[in-house]
């Protein structure tokens, strides 16, 4: 650390009883080490593709609910079409993906926003990977419906118009409470979150439902986890996330991510875009 500083000629860490921490000029520099690492990392790929080295490894992130609709089965297609590449899959939320992907530890990743909600923020509302350096391909919309238990009186409507939610118990919240919100105050009320209940999980979400506790949103990607004892419903207007495909952005995409750009592509269409919505009957959702 000594010679380091020495040739930095300014002070990088502070040295204290509990240890060491950088100054911010350290963090500077940190930062500009770990760009440097990057783009190292991006030289080596690219050296690898033109002598014409194929095999290699490819590590590619996606969240559950996108895994299950169409990630498990392009990770399988891209397998078979490019045996000699190894393919690892890191199952974790967007703002974790995009962590990773800065960091190089993944090519690639399925994550998802929202108008109001940036993929790498964490939720609990802290911003923890910024975009700066992330491409996003843009893959479908993918919009939430309105979950109740049997016998609510909103079990009724084909449709739910945001406007009946007035007075109900929402269970539930990031990420797509901002949206949420901003909706229910453009249609002229404020909605009642309950403040002893937290959870981004569907199923966990789906489970106190069930109880009458309250009423809750899931995602469309989502409905091949539905419980058996509530009722889903569309709501209009409902908020929407938007699943899309992170990558580097650099000037250089190595054969294997895009090869896997180009799968997520194709199953994308077929798992996503083009997934029948579920039907609104009581006989499905009850």
């Amino acid at each position: 650390m000594t010679v380091l500083e020495r040739e930095a000629r300014t002070r990088l860490f502070e040295r204290g009883a509990r240890g060491v921490r950088l100054t911010e000029a350290g963090l500077a520099l940190a930062a500009h080490a770990e760009a440097i690492l990057a783009r190292l990392d991006d030289a080596e790929a690219e050296l690898h593709a033109l002598a014409g080295r194929r095999a290699g490894r490819l590590r590619f992130g996606s969240f559950p609910t996108a895994t299950g609709a169409f990630g498990a089965a392009a990770s399988e297609t891209f397998r078979r079409r490019y045996p000699e590449i190894e393919l690892l899959y890191v199952d974790a939320e967007p703002y974790e993906s995009l962590g990773r992907i800065a960091a190089r530890e993944l090519e690639l990743a399925l994550t998802f926003a929202f108008d109001r909600w940036p993929p790498g923020m964490r939720y609990d509302g802290v911003l923890v990977s910024p975009d700066d350096d992330i491409e996003y391909i843009e893959l479908f919309d993918d919009p939430f419906s309105l979950v109740l238990p049997v016998g609510h009186r909103l079990t009724s409507f084909d449709v739910v118009p945001i406007t009946e939610l007035a007075g109900e118990r929402l269970l539930g919240g990031p990420p797509w409470g901002r949206d949420f919100r901003h909706l229910c105050e453009g249609a002229g009320f404020e909605p009642t979150f309950d403040a002893s209940y937290r959870t981004a999980d569907f199923l966990a979400s789906q489970s106190f439902v069930a109880t009458g506790r309250g009423v809750t949103l899931v995602a469309g990607l989502a409905h091949a986890w539905r419980r058996d004892d509530i009722v889903v419903r569309p709501l209009r207007p409902a908020p929407v996330r938007h699943v899309q495909l992170a990558v580097p952005r650099t000037a250089y995409r190595p054969p294997a991510t895009q090869a896997m750009v180009e799968v997520i592509l194709e199953h994308a269409q077929s798992g996503g875009r083009e997934r029948p919505a579920p039907p609104p009957s009581s006989a499905d959702y009850g």
